[in-house]
C-alpha cells in the first residue's frame, strides 16, 4: 500500500492525542472542535482558543439536554435549544431525527417523508423509514406505507436466495400493495413461497399471511401440499402433527389420517391393502418417507412397489427426487450417482439437484458430465466463480486446451479462492486488485469539510455508540477519497473494527489494507514463532473467525479473536500445562492468540501440515475431517476435496481462510505467492 506523507500521519494520530502545540486549523476546516478525540481528549490551548473550547462544551451539554428533553416528552424545550445555541451544531440533524422517531405520530408523516427524501443523513433516513413503515402498518395506513417504499419492491431475486431481512421488507411491501389494490400475481406467488417455506417466516410477514388467508389463497390443498412436504422430511415432526390437526376438519381428513397411521413406521405400507386411489396416494407418501430414511432399500424396492401399487407419474416424482437427493450426498458410491442419472425424471432436476450432481461429477472426475451439465444450469449458477473454474478445468481435462485455458485465464481475474487457484494453474499472478489511498491527499483538506466527518467526531468524542451510523454514512455516501482517508485514520489509530466496517458497509472490497488490518502484531508474531504456524495463516483464520474483534462471542459460545470454544481452550491449556483463567480471559488477545495458535499447530500436525484440512478441522472439528477422507482409493486433488466439503459453511470457510492467508502474506511481506503449497497440491485427499 502507498504510504501517507508525514504530515498526514501526524495529523491522523493527533486525533487521538494532540500535542500541546497543536493547531485548531485542521478541525476548523471540518467545523469540528480540536478536542474531538475519544473520551473528550486533552488539548492545551492558548487563551485565544479557550472561548472556542468553551463554546464547544456548551453546545455538547446543550445537545445532551435537548436529547433528554425529547426522550422525556418535552420536544418544545429541545426545539428552543435547537433554534438558539444549537442552530449551527453538527449534530442538529440527530435531534431532528429524535423528534420524528420518538413517539411516532401520523401528524409527523409529512416531516418524516421530507427528512427521508432530503438525504441529509441516509442512515438515519433508512432507520426512520423502517420505524414508520412498521408504525403506519400497525395503524392500517397502507397508502403511506406504499409511498414510503416508493411503489417498488425493496428486494428482488429467487425466493430461496432472499435473506430474512429482505423477506421482511417484501412482506410489508406486498401487504401494503394488496390492501391498497395494487397487488399483482407476484404478491400471491411470494405469499405461496412464504407459506410453503419450512424454515418459517419473519414476524413482519404475519399481516401478509393473514391477508393471503382471508382472501382465499391459503386453500386446504395448499395446506395439504405443505403437509406432504413435511411428512417426507426427516426433521419436521411437530409441523406434520400441527398440519394434520388443521386438515382433520377438511375434505382431506381421511387421506391425512391414513397417512398419519404410517408416520412412525412407514415400512408398514408393504403390509397394507391397496385397493383404491386414496390407498395408492397414501402408499406413495409413506414409501417416500421410508425411502428418505433408507435410500438404498428404497431404490431396490421401487420397481416392485411400482408394479404392486401402480402410482401415477405425479406420485412417483417425489419418490425419485427424495432418493436422488440422498444418493447425491457426499460419501455415496458412484453406483448411487449413476442411479440418479438413469432414473430421475427431467422435471425433478431442480437447480439444487443439478448443483449437487455437479459436485459429484467433480468428486468422481466425470469431466464430460461436468462440462455438459454446466451448459444446462441457470445463468446465476453458471457465473459463480467456482463453476467458472470447473468449466475451464473440465475443458482442459477433456483436451480442449485452448478453451480451458481461456476460461481459467478469465477466472483468474477474480480475487477469490478459485480465482487465485486458476491463476496458479495457468501460471499467472494472483489478481489482488488492491485499491490504495491517493498519496496526494492531505489532512484535513482531503476531507473537504464533509459534514458526516464532523458529526462522526462529535459522537466519537462523547463516547456515543451512534458514531457507527456516521461512520457508515461516510463509508457509503461520502466521496471515496474521504472514506479512504477516514479508514486510514481508523487503521493508524488501532481501530481495526472501524477500518473493516468501512470496507464492508460500502462494499469497497478492493481496499485490502482496511479490509485486512494487521492487529496485535507483536502477539501474533511471537505465537507464530513459538508454535511454528505461518503468521499469515493465523491472521487468515482470525479474520474469518471474528473480523479481528477481540471481545466478540458467537451464538454457540466461541470467544475472541480466534473464536475459541471454552472446552477447546481448557483442553489446549491442559495439554501445554498453561494456566487457564476461564472464559473471560479469552477476550484478552495475548491469551486467545496463544491458545488459538497452539490449537492450529495441533490441527496442522494431525493433517500433514495441510492448511486446507487444518482449516476444515478448526471450523468443523477434526473428527469430521477424518470422515471426509476418500475411502474408495481414488485420488482427489485439493480443489475436488474443497468443492465436496458437505457443509456450506465449512466449504466457504476453507476457501476464505486460504484466500485471506494469501492476502495477509502480501500485506505482511509484499510477496505475491501461489495459493497452494506443493504439499497441498500433492496431498492424497
Amino acid at each position: 500500500m502507498k504510504r501517507f506523507s508525514l504530515c498526514v500521519l501526524a495529523a491522523a494520530a493527533a486525533l487521538y492525542t494532540l500535542p500541546a502545540s497543536a493547531s485548531n486549523d485542521m478541525y476548523a476546516a471540518l467545523n469540528v472542535p480540536a478536542s474531538a478525540v475519544k473520551g473528550g481528549g486533552v488539548l492545551n490551548v492558548s487563551a485565544s482558543s479557550g472561548s472556542a473550547q468553551s463554546s464547544t462544551d456548551e453546545k455538547r451539554e446543550a445537545y445532551q439536554t435537548a436529547k433528554k428533553a425529547i426522550k422525556s416528552g418535552d420536544p418544545a424545550a429541545a426545539r428552543s435549544l435547537m433554534q438558539t445555541v444549537l442552530a449551527d451544531y453538527p449534530l442538529k440533524v440527530w435531534l431532528d431525527y429524535y423528534l420524528l422517531s420518538e413517539d411516532p405520530q401520523v401528524e409527523k408523516y409529512p416531516e418524516v417523508l421530507s427528512f427521508i427524501r432530503s438525504g441529509r443523513q441516509h442512515e438515519l433516513g433508512a432507520m426512520l423509514k423502517e420505524n414508520y413503515i412498521e408504525y403506519l402498518a400497525d395503524q392500517g395506513l397502507f397508502d403511506k406505507v406504499y409511498e414510503l417504499y416508493g411503489g417498488k419492491e425493496p428486494a428482488s431475486g429467487p425466493y430461496d436466495k432472499l435473506s430474512f431481512a429482505q423477506k421482511s421488507g417484501l412482506c410489508r411491501f406486498y401487504e401494503a400493495a394488496w390492501r391498497t389494490g395494487r397487488a399483482d400475481e407476484k404478491a400471491v406467488a411470494f405469499a405461496n413461497s412464504l407459506y410453503l417455506d419450512m424454515d418459517g417466516s419473519p414476524r413482519a410477514c404475519t399481516g401478509l399471511l393473514a391477508l393471503y388467508d382471508s382472501r382465499g389463497y391459503l386453500t386446504d390443498r395448499l395446506k395439504l401440499e405443505k403437509f406432504e412436504r413435511a411428512y417426507v422430511s426427516r426433521f419436521e415432526g411437530n409441523l406434520v402433527k400441527r398440519l394434520a390437526e388443521e386438515l382433520s376438519y377438511t375434505t382431506f381428513a381421511a387421506k391425512v389420517n391414513a397417512a398419519m397411521s404410517f408416520y412412525e413406521e412407514p415400512e408398514k405400507i408393504f403390509e397394507a391393502e391397496i385397493n383404491t386411489d386414496a390407498d395408492r396416494r397414501v402408499a406413495a407418501l409413506a414409501f417416500c418417507r421410508w425411502a428418505n430414511y433408507n435410500p438404498n432399500d428404497g431404490a431396490a424396492a421401487l420397481p416392485d412397489f411400482i408394479a404392486r401399487v401402480q402410482p401415477s407419474e405425479a406420485e412417483l416424482i417425489p419418490i425419485y427426487k427424495v432418493i436422488a437427493l440422498r444418493f447425491l450426498e457426499r460419501g455415496r458410491p458412484l453406483e448411487n450417482v449413476t442411479w440418479v442419472d438413469k432414473n430421475l425424471p427431467a422435471v425433478a432436476w431442480t437447480p439444487y439437484v443439478k448443483e449437487q450432481r455437479l459436485r459429484r461429477a467433480v468428486w468422481f472426475s466425470q469431466w464430460d458430465i461436468l462440462y455438459k451439465l454446466l451448459d444446462h444450469v441457470d445463468s446465476v449458477t453458471a457465473n459463480e466463480i467456482n463453476w467458472r473454474y470447473w468449466k475451464g478445468r473440465s475443458a482442459l481435462e477433456l483436451g480442449h486446451k485452448q478453451e480451458g485455458r481461456a476460461i481459467l485465464t478469465e477466472t483468474a481475474k477474480d480475487r477469490s479462492f478459485f480465482g487465485f487457484l486458476a491463476a496458479q494453474e495457468v501460471g499467472l499472478k494472483p489478481a489482488y486488485n488492491q485499491l490504495s489511498l491517493n498519496p496526494a491527499l492531505t489532512w484535513p483538506a482531503g476531507l473537504n469539510g464533509d459534514p458526516a466527518v464532523a458529526r462522526f467526531f462529535e459522537l466519537y468524542s462523547m463516547d456515543d455508540a451512534n458514531y457507527i451510523y456516521e461512520w457508515r454514512e461516510i463509508s457509503k455516501y461520502s466521496k471515496e477519497d474521504v472514506a479512504m482517508l477516514m479508514a486510514e485514520w481508523a487503521l493508524r489509530n488501532g481501530n481495526s473494527r472501524l477500518a473493516i466496517d468501512s470496507v464492508v458497509s460500502a462494499r469497497r472490497w478492493d481496499a485490502l489494507a482496511y479490509r485486512f488490518p494487521i492487529v496485535y502484531e507483536d502477539i501474533y508474531q511471537r505465537n507464530s514463532r513459538e508454535q511454528n504456524v505461518p503468521l499469515s495463516f493465523m491472521y487468515g483464520v482470525s479474520r474469518q473467525e471474528s473480523m479481528l474483534n477481540p471481545t466478540i462471542k458467537s451464538p454457540v459460545g466461541a470467544v475472541g479473536l480466534m473464536q475459541l470454544m471454552p472446552a477447546t481452550a481448557r483442553m489446549v491449556s491442559r495439554q501445554n500445562k498453561w494456566e487457564y483463567s476461564g472464559v473471560r480471559s479469552l477476550t484478552k488477545p495475548e491469551v486467545n492468540v496463544r491458545l488459538g495458535a497452539a490449537y492450529l499447530r495441533d490441527m496442522l500436525d494431525k493433517f500433514g501440515n495441510n492448511r486446507i484440512l487444518a482449516a476444515a478441522a478448526y471450523n468443523a472439528g477434526p473428527g469430521r475431517v477424518y470422515r471426509w477422507e476418500s475411502k474408495d482409493g481414488l485420488k482427489r486433488d485439493a480443489a475436488m476435496y474443497i468443492e465436496n466439503i458437505p457443509f456450506l459453511e465449512t466449504r466457504k470457510y476453507v476457501q476464505n481462510v486460504l484466500l485471506y492467508d494469501a492476502i495477509y502474506n502480501k500485506l505482511l511481506t509484499g510477496d505475491e505467492r501461489v495459493l497452494l503449497t506443493q504439499n497441498e497440491l500433492n496431498f492424497a485427499y
